[in-house]
């Protein structure tokens, strides 16, 4: 009897090893699909300290594909900026009292934020950049860069502090550090 349970056992075993092995993987080469590597990769990613944004650019003249490139990686930290603008001057206008009307406070913080990131932008951090020739002879570059979010919320603290309808209303120190706090939290 002990012998029959050991053998059934034993062939339930291997029935379920057999079963497990039969599982199919398909792989993304299987399909066809082929990884490709990006130049730059790694430094497009954002972090608690920086914005940042990676383009790539072709042309027959080198420094044109660098500068759609560089546009390109422009155009992404802006999308990724774009609500932020528009979030941080709702949520700052609501914490703020007195005699200015919130939607005023709104206006006049979300452009101040939108002219400090068009000034920044002339002014970006470049952290990668490659350039390659292809085959049919055009030039491709690959450029990533980023943007300090606490000098964005410096700059943005001292532009709003400059205004002359906000400024009895307006604590420099309070905004930045609530806007670097805001910066921060925001990838979460």
């Amino acid at each position: 009897m002990k012998t029959r349970i050991f053998f059934i056992a034993l062939a339930l075993t291997a029935i379920t090893f057999t079963g497990c092995k039969s599982t199919k993987v398909t792989t993304q080469e299987q399909l066809g699909n082929k990884e490709i590597e990006l130049p730059c990769a790694g430094y497009d990613h954002d972090s608690d300290e920086y914005f940042t944004g990676m383009g790539i650019g072709e042309n027959v003249n080198m420094q044109n594909a660098r500068l759609a490139a560089l546009n390109a990686a422009k155009q992404m930290i802006n999308a990724k900026i774009g609500g932020i603008a528009k979030g941080l001057a709702t949520d700052y206008s609501r914490t703020m009292g007195g005699n200015v009307a919130q939607q005023d406070v709104q206006g006049i913080v979300e452009r101040e934020v939108t002219q400090v990131i068009d000034r920044m932008m002339n002014d970006v951090e470049q952290t990668c950049e490659k350039m390659y020739q292809t085959q049919n002879g055009t030039y491709q570059s690959h450029i990533a860069i980023r943007i300090s979010k606490k000098e964005l919320a410096q700059k943005t603290a001292t532009a709003l502090s400059e205004n002359d309808k906000l400024e009895t209303l307006f604590n420099r120190d309070q905004f930045r550090k609530w806007a670097e706090e805001y910066l921060k939290n925001y990838r979460k």
